[in-house]
């Protein structure tokens, strides 16, 4: 049975929850020392995990051919 303490008792403190005995905790509630914590029904509830996409292709970078590079512009040797 869970109780909430009222007093401090042992190493317990006052309003700590205790799951013990249903004797002991019969005990302490005559005796003032706690009382009973009522019990919260959990309901349970499935959950679904998102499915994280990937890219299945990494795309590769397209290299142009060296006449297509930009030529610097400035002074050209071969004309003289």
């Amino acid at each position: 049975m869970k109780i909430r303490l009222q007093k401090n008792y042992s190493t317990y403190r006052v309003n700590d929850v205790v799951e013990c005995d249903d004797a002991v905790a019969a005990r302490l509630i005559a005796d003032g020392r706690a009382i009973r914590e009522q019990q919260v029904d959990l309901i349970e509830t499935a959950a679904v995990d998102p499915v994280a996409e990937t890219a299945d292709h990494t795309p590769r970078k397209v290299q142009r051919a060296r006449h297509e590079l930009p030529q610097p512009q400035g002074r050209n040797p071969a004309s003289g």
